[in-house]
């Protein structure tokens, strides 16, 4: 019924949250629920005239519109951080990483850091639970889990970018740049963060009951370390990426929120 309802306020209504609430509150079921599209055809919901529906319609166009653009360029800037990495893998000789890290022991046996400094937060249940085996990741340390097997087609590996330090899980391998005058860790975070080394890491992981990528495997990454002048130009790029990324989430939460408000304010007006 095209003539009292357009499909796209339809499908500002359904995504809201409070439509998603009401979904589940309607299914049905024992060991599943179901909601069914004769559930859904029993909603009644309160419809503007057409004209009014039209015109939030394009207010939600138009930001969508704002977003896809936005987007769009994102991917822009990560294919020239792409490019740039796959460049001067041709031009500079590879390095062996081990040659460059070094493994960090530092523990929490002074009580000096709390549960509330970490990479994230823990589900786990802490109480009466000692901190002290736990490993310290100081400002640009960096964190992984050996074990690659669970975790799908990712590497479980993090830089402590703050200016704070973490605690984490003593299975966790904790290492640092030796020398950050000739390997910046910003440049090396960048480089665990793409793809390939995610597939390098899943492939070159080994094990029968679990595959773990463990340190000598990753001593033996071999990547190219062009002057520190160059890795400084590349990182810069990737953090606009990583800040555009950021606004880009943003703007899609905007969007996702929108949808009450723009329902609500049809509704309102077309009260009035």
């Amino acid at each position: 019924r095209t003539d009292i309802l357009l499909p796209e306020y339809l499908n500002i209504y359904v995504k809201r949250d409070e439509f998603a609430r009401k979904c589940w509150f309607e299914a049905v079921g024992s060991a599943r629920n179901y909601f069914r599209v004769s559930n859904l055809s029993e909603f009644e919901i309160e419809l503007p005239p057409l004209s009014i529906q039209q015109k939030y319609v394009d207010i939600y166009n138009s930001m969508f519109a704002n977003q896809q653009s936005y987007e769009r360029g994102l991917e822009d800037l990560k294919l020239v951080c792409d490019a740039y990495i796959d460049e001067l893998r041709k031009i500079n000789p590879l390095k062996r990483l081990g040659d460059y890290i070094s493994i960090c022991d530092n523990r929490n046996e002074q009580m000096e850091y709390g549960i509330e400094k970490k990479f994230i937060d823990t589900k786990a249940n802490m109480e009466g639970v000692s901190l002290k085996p736990y490993a310290i990741v100081y400002p640009n340390e960096f964190a992984y889990v050996t074990v690659t097997s669970r975790n799908g087609e990712k590497i479980s590996l993090a830089r402590n970018d703050s200016e704070k330090a973490y605690i984490c899980s003593s299975s966790y391998v904790i290492f640092k740049v030796n020398d950050s005058k000739s390997l910046l860790p910003e440049y090396l975070s960048m480089l665990f963060e793409r793809s390939e080394f995610n597939r390098y890491a899943r492939y070159n992981s080994w094990g029968s009951a679990r595959e773990t990528f463990d340190w000598s495997e990753m001593c033996d990454v071999e990547f190219p370390v062009p002057e520190v002048s160059i890795q400084r130009e590349i990182v810069n790029i990737f953090n606009a990426y990583n800040i555009r990324k950021s606004i880009n989430e943003k703007l899609k939460s905007q969007i996702k929120y929108i949808c009450p408000i723009l329902i609500k304010g049809s509704i309102e007006e077309a009260r009035k």
